[in-house]
This record gives structure tokens, sequence and C-alpha cells, in this order.
């Protein structure tokens, strides 16, 4: 047998990295846990039922009031005021919500439970403190108190069980607000404004007098000019004294350079000197002309190279030399006399120096005036707080004052005129209501909408608390891994390549078989061995195992090793086999291993009976020689459960597949047997969802 690679295996589509939310997703949960949440939907209802059955009627008195513009409201300016302008007013808004204010105040509506009969309102409560309490908070929750949108009316609502009590006690509310408010808005008594009026002008008196001492003792007029005035001659002064220094500093320098200049200046210089013609020059001349006569007549006489002839023109050589090196001139009369410029900076010096002490005269006074405007700049500053409290107290008593007489003088005139007049007027009295109100529909809209908050809160809870699984993204959210198929508890229908005989209920369609098997291939082509495992007995690792072998062997032709590697029972899946019709023979390369009729398919069962042990080297020798003779090779491995050959044969596998039972493999079993696949050094490719039940409806499941 030689490696062939799978020849359907390419066609299919990639594995898929991960599932979707869906609406069936969604779904699933609900109706696994209906029971659940059907419990919790119906005790909020059926207690929302008992509920308004037993509601009592209650009955809403009301009454309207209307609220006017009155002189409580408006500002006006004290009489004899020669300022012009309009009045100022509060806004419609306001004023509704004072009176508002007013009438929903704590003292308004305890007055009037004392004058009805707290028995009356409310029978049950009790008396005293507490019960006055109580009766107060029930009150706030039955009186409504609203402002008509748009508009300067107020709606007085109260609901009671007794139609009579609820209008008595509203027309009894509005009757002490009306009195309330009139005591609120009364004007003060004239005799105490004109007496705080006779208070304000002796401090304003007594202030005054403080303020002329204060000024007398430091000669101020205006304290805020005074200071500001200080303040500019003393930084006048300081730029003056600065200048100065600059000055001062200006003409030392001045000073010392023109001594320097004056000491290093001679103080007498030659004023004339007399230059001749050099004597030295005049000779040496002489004797060249001497000189070159005699070497014109040597020269008429001999030869250039003629001893006198170069001797000749050797000395005239030297003494042109000389006379070349020799001064032109020399000096025969010096007229000597004083240094006109050190007598000029002598001058400069002296008006220098006679500058320098008057500018260091002019700056002791200007010190000394800068002292000055400083000790009284510090004079007014060590008064200025005490004399601007006496201003601010005399403003403050002032402005009291102004305002006490212009109120007094508005009091006493407001009196003379009228009293406060009330400007509220009952546009409707509140009278016993016929028709109640139940309350019945709110009540049972509050438990339904209870009960379908507490169902999907059970709902909830329930999804996330159940130590099984339900959906593939149950699987691949709580285990980390794909899923690499999710097989449905009932049959397909559907079976392309499943032979004459069975011996186990198929669970793995064809494609989902070949796309399981894809992810054995390598980059050549070449497959290898795929382990199946399960945490417990009864999840269907056999038939997976089967579906995948046929799989390989029928639908892509590639000779494929099915071994069962440590059955349950006796002869194990040979015996199923055998039972179920299929014709079996052995191989001459393998005794062991047995061909299922003339197909790609062959069968093995490394173990003697069940039960029995195998070492990891016999297990790795027997896997490595499986696997260079068939292309695929798929081990039914045992459950986890029964034994731990499954730990064995996962490293020594290309792939090892999880299969776990929907709804009753637990999480923590299936992440344990991951786990310790993975820490044994196999590699885990996915898990196959196996026995999956589909709990919604049909004709739901085909519409979402």
């Amino acid at each position: 047998m030689t490696d062939q690679p799978l020849t359907d295996l390419d066609d299919g589509p990639p594995p898929r990295p991960g599932l979707a939310v869906t609406i069936r997703e969604l779904a699933t949960p609900v109706f696994y846990h209906w029971r659940k949440a059907l419990i919790a939907f119906l005790i909020p209802v059926v207690l929302a039922l008992a509920a308004a059955s037993l509601a009592k009627p209650i009955y809403t008195a009301q009454s309207r009031l209307l609220i006017l513009l009155g002189d409580e409201y408006v500002f006006r300016r004290a009489v004899g005021d020669d300022t012009t302008g309009n009045p100022q007013t509060f806004d419609r808004a306001q004023i509704v919500h004072a009176e508002m204010e007013i009438l929903g105040s704590r003292e308004l509506r305890e007055k009037t439970l004392n004058e009805i009969g707290l028995s009356r309102v409310y029978p049950k409560t009790r008396g005293g403190d507490a019960g006055m309490n109580m009766a107060l908070e029930q009150l706030g929750r039955d009186l409504k108190i609203e402002n008509v949108p748009q508009s300067n009316t107020i709606e007085i609502q109260l609901r009671n069980r007794d139609p009579k009590v609820a209008a008595d006690f509203v027309n009894l509310l509005v009757r002490n607000y009306i009195a309330t408010r009139r005591d609120i808005f009364q004007r003060s008594d004239s005799a105490a404004v004109s007496d705080q009026q006779r208070e304000l002008s002796d401090q304003l008196a007594a202030t005054e007098t403080q303020i002329a001492d204060l000024s007398n003792r430091y000669a101020i007029g205006d304290f805020d000019q005074e200071v500001q005035a200080v303040q500019q001659q003393q930084t006048s002064l300081t730029a003056q004294l600065a200048a100065q220094d600059q000055a001062i500093a200006n003409a030392a320098a001045r000073a010392d350079r023109l001594a320097a200049q004056l000491r290093a200046s001679p103080s007498v210089i030659a004023l004339n000197t007399d230059q001749a013609r050099s004597q030295q020059v005049s000779t040496l001349t002489q004797n060249l002309m001497l000189l070159r006569e005699r070497q014109r007549i040597a020269a008429a006489r001999y030869t250039d190279d003629y001893p006198l002839v170069v001797e000749l023109n050797r000395q005239i050589a030297d003494l042109e030399a000389q006379i070349a090196a020799a001064p032109q001139s020399q000096t025969d009369l010096v007229r000597s006399g004083p240094n006109p410029v050190s007598q000029q900076i002598e001058t400069q010096l002296a008006t220098t120096r006679g500058e320098l002490a008057g500018l260091r005269s002019g700056r002791a006074e200007i010190g000394q005036a800068l002292q000055a405007a400083r000790g009284r700049l510090t004079q007014l500053v060590e008064i200025g707080p005490r004399y601007r409290e006496l201003t601010r107290q005399r403003a403050l008593t002032e402005t009291a004052y102004r305002s006490v007489a212009e109120n007094a003088e508005d009091t006493r005139l407001q009196n003379t005129i009228a009293g406060a007049n009330a400007n509220v007027r009952v546009i409707e009295t509140a009278r016993p209501p016929t028709k109640a109100h139940t309350g019945r529909l709110l009540i049972l809209a509050a438990g339904l909408l209870v009960g379908v908050l507490g169902a999907l809160a059970v709902i909830v809870i329930s999804a996330a608390t159940t130590p099984v699984m339900l959906t593939p993204r149950d699987v691949e959210t709580r285990l980390h891994v794909p899923v690499l198929a999710a097989v449905p508890l009932a049959d397909h229908d559907d079976r392309p390549v499943i032979p004459r005989w069975r011996p186990l209920p198929e669970r793995l369609t064809a494609d989902e078989a070949v796309l399981i098997l894809r992810r054995l291939q390598d980059a050549n082509g070449r497959s290898g061995a795929l382990v199946v495992i399960g945490p417990e007995e009864g999840v269907g690792v056999t038939s997976i195992a089967l579906d995948l072998a046929i799989a390989a062997a029928f639908r892509s032709g590639v000779p494929t090793l099915l071994i069962d590697a440590e059955p349950a029972d006796a002869g194990g899946l040979f015996m199923a086999l055998r039972s179920a019709g299929a014709r079996m023979g052995e191989t001459a390369d393998n005794p062991y291993v047995q061909r299922i009729e003339d197909s790609n398919l062959y069968v093995t069962t490394p173990m003697a009976r069940a039960g029995s042990n195998i070492s990891e080297a016999r297990w790795k020798t027997f896997v490595d020689g499986v696997k260079t003779m068939f292309p695929v090779v798929v081990i039914d491995a045992p459950s986890l459960q029964r034994s731990s050959a499954a730990l064995l044969l996962a490293p020594l596998a290309d792939l090892s597949v999880i299969v776990i039972e929907a709804e009753e493999t637990r999480a923590a079993v299936a992440a344990n047997l991951i786990e310790r696949v993975a820490a044994s050094g196999g590699k885990v490719a996915g898990v196959v969802l196996n026995m999956r039940r589909f709990h919604i409806p049909r004709f739901i499941y085909a519409r979402i």
C-alpha cells in the first residue's frame, strides 16, 4: 500500500474560524429553559391578577385656581424718587412656581389634616407624630399639584377612597392656602421701620465723624487720589534716581578715561625739527664717483677680467650698498614746548569732575525726596484698611438707610391706600367625584412586564450557569476550540457513500467527514493519523470514527485503516461489522489487519482482549508502522473515563478530534480532556458536537 492524497479533500471550503451569533443561537436557550421561564413569568402575572382582583376603587377630586399678577410680585421705586422707569415684575412661570411652593408646604398640609381629621382622611393611620408623618408621606403621593401648561392656572387633585373626603380636603386646603399667603405677603409695621431708620441715621453720623478725624489727623482729602499721587511721585523719583545714577556712572567713567589719557600723554613735545642731507651719504657719493672714474679709465685699458677692473667693480658695489643703507637726511635743530593735547585733556577732566560732584549732590536730594515719599506711602498703607472700612461702612449704611427710608415711605403709602389683596381666584371648586379608578389595568401591565423581565432573567442566568453545552457557539465560547461538525440526534437521509452494511447509526455526513479529514493533509497533500477521543462513554466516538473512515475510503477512494484501540466488549468493532453482514478478510502485509470486502477500508484491533494494556513504546511502533502503509489512519480511542490510552495515542497521531454529547457532556469535563490531550503532546483539531437536539419547533426554526 502506497501513500496517495485524498482526491476529494481539496474541494471543500476551509474550516470555519467561528460561528456568528444568529437568531437561532439566541432562541435555543429560550426553548431549552422554557419551563423555568414560564414559571418565572407566571408568578408575577398571578400575583398581579390577585392584586387587581383585590384593588379597591379610588376617587379623585380636583380644584383649579387662577393666579393673577398682584402688587406683591411688582417692585416699584420709592415715593419721591425722580428716576423714571417701568416697575419690575416677576415672569409668569416664577409667579406660578412661587404659589405652588406655598400651596405644597408641609405646614399647610399638616394644618389641613388636623382641621379635617387625620382619621377621616386615612382611617388606618395611628395618631401622634409618627402617624402624622406617615399620613404626610401618603398625602405626598395622593396629592398632585400641577401647573396647566401655557396658563396661570394651578390644578389640585387628591386621590382617596371616600369621594366626599377628597372634595372636602381639597376645598379646605385652598381656603387655608389663601389665608396663609395673605400672612406671607402682608406689609411690615411702620413704627418698626421708623426705628430702624433712626438707628441707621445714628450709625451713619458716627461713621462720618470717624472718617473726618482720620482725614484731619493724616491730612487726607481723597484717600484714593492721595495714594495715587504718592505712588506716581514715588515712581517719578525712582526713575529720576535711576537716571541720576546712570549720569553719575557715565561722568565717573568719562573722568577715569580722561585721567588715563592724561597720564599716557607727555607734558612736553617737540614743536619744530630742521632736517638736512646726510653727511655720510655725501661722502660716500663722492667716493663712488671717484671709483667710477677710475673704473672707466681701467676698463678702457684692460679687459673686464683684469684684476684691477674686478677690484674696482667690487668696491663700487660696496659703496652703492653703503649708500643704500645709510640715512638720506639728518636732524640739525629740534625746538620743544608744552603738549596742547595734554592741556585740552586737563581742561575736560576738570569740567567732568565738576559735573560729577553736581550729579552726586542732586542724587542725594532725590534720594531724600524718595525716602519721604516711601514713608508717606507706608503711612497711607497702614491707615488704608481702617479708612476703606469706614468708607465701605458709610456706603453700606447710606444704602441701607436709603432703602429703609424708601420702604418706610412706600409702606406708609400702601397701608394708607389698602392692605394686601389676594390675587388668587378659585375657578373650579372641588366636588365629590362619581367615577372611580381601580388601576387594575396598570397592575396587570406591571405584572406582565415583571413577568417578561423575570423570564428573560431566568433564561439568561440558566444559560450562563448550565454546565452542559447546547449549541456549537456554546462549545466554542467555553472550550475555545473550533467546532468541526454539529451532528443532530436524528440520522441523515442523504447517504451517498454509506455501504449496504452499517453496524452503528450514522452521525457525520460525507461532506462533514471530508472537511475534518482535510485537516490531516500537509503541504504536499499527504495525510496522516487521526485519533477520535471522548471524555466519557456513550458520546458516539466509535460512530464518528467509523464515519470518518468510511468517508475517506468510499468517498475519496483512499486506503484507510480504522483502529479500534481498546474495545469495550469482546471483539469490539470486528464483531459489530461481522454481525452487520460485512465480509472481512486478512491482508497479506499484516495478518492483524482485516479488509472489509473489496473496499479501501481496513480495520484492526491491536488488543487481544478488552482491558489489556499496551506500552507507549509498542503503541508508537504500531502507529508508525501503519502510517507508512495507509495514507489515512483513524484511531477509535477509548473514553478518558474508561482508560488513559487516549493520552498515549494523542501525541502519536497527527491530529486529535474530541467528541462530546450535546446537553450531556459537562464543559468542565470536556475542557479537562482538551487540556490533558494538549499536555500529553497531542494536537487538538477541534470538537464534534454529537447528538445535538433542536428544541426550537420546526415551523419556527424554518422561519428564523
